[in-house]
């Protein structure tokens, strides 16, 4: 048991129990945990099958199965902007928003979208593949 000192002059010293982490075993492999096999003295005729046999089995090592993947269940994602009594969902506002950009007769294909919202104006105004700008009434 270790002692503290608490750098107090008057104070008692307190024991500190000390605590020790439980250290994992470590996996050996089975062929370095085998004993080398001594030379084998000369095989005579008669022995001489089986001794061939022995040497082309190869040794077997035992390994542990993997754990399957557990497939996770698909995240859904609900943001909803509130203002007072009012409520949107942003992807409803990001689908009008991209509706209104092609109804402007624009043909380019879509490939980012950034949406404002300004509750206090009930309007979103959005920027479209960073050129087209607009709005949208909430």
């Amino acid at each position: 048991m270790a002692i503290r000192n608490t750098g107090k002059k008057d104070a008692a010293v307190e024991p500190v129990k000390v605590v020790e982490t439980p250290v994992a075993p470590v996996a050996v492999k089975a062929e370095a945990a085998a004993p080398k096999a001594e030379k084998a003295a000369p095989v005579k005729a008669e022995k001489a099958p089986a001794a061939k046999a022995a040497k082309k089995a190869p040794a077997k090592t035992t390994r542990a199965a993997a754990p399957k993947a557990v497939k996770a269940a698909p995240v859904t994602e609900d943001v909803f902007v509130q203002y007072g009594v009012m409520e949107w969902k942003t992807a409803d506002l990001t689908e009008k928003a991209k509706a209104a950009y092609t109804a402007e007769g624009n043909t380019a294909a879509i490939t980012s979208v950034k949406l404002y919202i300004k509750p206090e104006e009930r309007k979103a105004y959005y920027v479209i593949n960073d050129t087209a700008t607009g709005s949208i009434d909430l």
